[in-house]
Parts: structure tokens; sequence; C-alpha cells
């Protein structure tokens, strides 16, 4: 009786290259990609800081709309959605102004005369200069003015619109130019993609059929097409809601908001790329369904588990938020029924894992 046969243990037998020339061809391949990496990143720096101002915007959009409802739900105004105050809103928005109460000193102690002024000049306790005013009014002046106020039922409140330019800020002197940097190497990544997937592809390439690399070129643009619906998405729709949400929550606990820049940039570069690679979802389902390891009526009749995979998935690509989560889970429920109908309609003969192709 014949033995089956074993497989081969030699895994370049019928290669053009040996194991050392695969090395040398995938070191050179990085060493070319990697340079061109650093030429984006060359020029990705003169564009980093445009890059930094267009991200704040959508927080700086989120910040003057959280202002001016919470302003305009003190004064009374508790439906926001009336047309008659929607003009004030917009305007309060747009200038990025925000309310405040102040009591008004009499006229006769406003002006301060020049010797009661004096320069602060304290030190802290380890040799350097506290964060204080440069100018302080005499501790004896102050006293002299504080006497001559009236009663303070007597001051009377007014209110008046003071304009607000909060934004993210930075705990370390190096941060921002490391952020810099960050957003320098993405924009340079970005740009240098063609040319950096071209040498890794051409590694890849050599040691694919012509069928294989046939299927890539069908299913790369289809790729690309699904991750930056993700990106898209993600930026121009999906974080202005969370950022709304999450600045509402911390106004219902009386929670300042002072947003620091490295958070705020990892959180806006990580949500689009996390919808991104989620959006590949329809791709890995037909891999899957091609090289047997599940067939499409398992698809269909194991929605509901998928559906609750979907959501546990979507928890961990997302920030710690109902809104981004369930925006997430929706669009990965249809691309999940899109998945579904390209493994049932998508001959197996013009996908991967074709057994009807015959390189012949």
């Amino acid at each position: 009786m014949d033995r089956p046969a074993l497989p081969k243990d030699d895994l370049f037998e019928n290669s053009t290259m040996t194991f050392g020339e695969h090395l040398e061809e995938l070191r050179g391949s990085l060493v070319k990609a990697i340079i061109w990496l650093g030429v984006g990143l060359c020029v990705g720096l003169f564009f980093a800081n445009d890059v930094i101002r267009f991200i704040q915007a959508p927080l700086q959009g989120a910040i003057q709309q959280f202002n001016a409802d919470r302003d305009l739900n003190s004064l009374g105004y508790k439906d926001l959605s009336d047309p008659e105050i929607q003009p004030l809103r917009e305007f309060l928005m747009q200038n990025a102004l925000v309310w405040e109460t102040i009591y008004e000193i009499p006229a006769e102690l406003q002006t301060l005369a020049p010797e009661s002024i004096q320069p602060n000049a304290q030190e802290g306790t380890d040799g350097g200069d506290v964060d204080a005013p440069a100018l302080t009014v005499k501790p004896l002046v102050m006293k002299e003015l504080l006497q001559k106020l009236p009663e303070p039922s007597a001051l009377q409140p007014k209110i008046q619109l003071r304009q607000s330019k909060t934004s993210v800020s930075s705990l370390k002197i190096e941060e921002p130019f490391m952020i810099w940097v960050k957003a320098g190497l993405i924009v340079g990544a970005v740009l240098a993609s063609p040319m950096i997937l071209y040498h890794l592809w051409t590694f890849v390439a050599s040691g694919l059929h012509a069928h294989e690399r046939r299927h890539v070129y069908l299913y790369m643009p289809i790729s690309v097409v699904l991750f930056s619906s993700g990106v898209v998405l993600a930026f121009f729709l999906v974080l202005h809601y969370v950022l709304t949400f999450l600045l509402a929550f911390n106004g219902s606990m009386d929670v300042a908001v002072e947003p620091r820049l490295t958070y705020y940039v990892n959180f806006v570069l990580m949500l689009p790329l996390g919808f991104g690679i989620a959006f590949q979802l329809p791709l890995v389902m037909l891999f899957l369904q091609r090289i047997g390891l599940f067939e499409t009526e398992a698809y269909i009749q194991s929605w509901k588990v998928a559906v609750l995979v979907i959501f546990v998935m979507s928890m961990l690509l997302t920030p710690a938020d109902v809104t981004s989560m369930v925006a997430l889970a929706i669009p990965l429920m249809l691309l999940y029924f899109l998945g579904i109908l390209m493994c049932k309609f998508i001959p197996r003969g013009r996908g991967l894992g074709s057994a009807a192709y015959d390189p012949a």
C-alpha cells in the first residue's frame, strides 16, 4: 500500500531564490520603505502645525456649543430648539462667548494711584519666582478699598459676555514638540504610503503566483475604500457627537474641562483608525469563506452571535462612551450583512482562495 506523500521540508525548493536571498530582498524593501518614510516626514513637518490646528477645530466647536447651551440653560432657556433663541445661540457659538455675573465696584474706587501699586518680587522656597501677577496692590491700600466698599447687599449684579478661547493645553514643556513630530510623522506616512506599499508589495508579490497577485489587485482597492470610509465617518461625523456627549456628561457632574494636547491627539487618531480597521469586516468574512473556515449559511445562522461580537468589538475599538460604540456598531452590522451578500453572490472562481482557477 502506498504511503501518503509527506510535506516537503524545503519550503524554497520550487523558488528561484534561497532563504538568504529572500531575507536580503526583505531587507532591501524595508530600507527603501524607511527612506521614503523619512522623506515623507521631512515634508510632513511643514504641515504639522496646520494638521494640529485642523484636528483641534472639532474640539473647539464642541466646547463653544457646550458653553452656549450651558449659559442659555442657566438663563432660563430650557428649550434650546426654540427658533427665537437660535440667533443668540449661534452668536454665542461663533464668537466663543460665555456669560458671567459680575458685581461692579463704584467708579470712584476703580482708579488706583500709581503709588498704591507695587511690583511683585516674591520668591518661592526654591529660589524661583512664584506664579503671581507682576503687579499687585499694596496690602494697606487694598484694606482701605475693602473698607470703603458698600454693604454686599447694596452691590448690584450685572451680566456680561466674555470671550473664551478654551482649547487644549500641555503640562510638559516638550509635549507640543513631540506632538508636532508625531503629526509630521503621520502626515509623512500618508504622503509616502504609495511608495512604501509599493516596495512592500514587490517583496510579497515575488512569492505569489500570477492568479494570487490578481486577487490582491482586485481586493486592495475595495479595502482602501472601506478603510477610507471608516476614517471619514469617524472624523467628520462621529467625533462631533462623541465630544458633545463627553462634554455634556462632564457638565452634568460640574467638572471643569481642560483638554490635554497629548491625550486629545491620541484620542482623535485612535478613533478614526479603529473605524477604518473595523470596516474591513466584509473582506475578512469573504476571506474566511473562501479558505473554507466558514460557510455562508454559518454567517446567516449565527447573525445574533455576530451582533453581540460586533458590540463587544465596538466597545474595545472606541473610547469609553456609548455614542461612539453605537456609531461604530450600527455600520458594522450593515457591513456584516453586506459581507453575507458578497459571500453568496460573488462566484468562487473570482474570489480569494478560488479552487476553480487553473494556473495552467
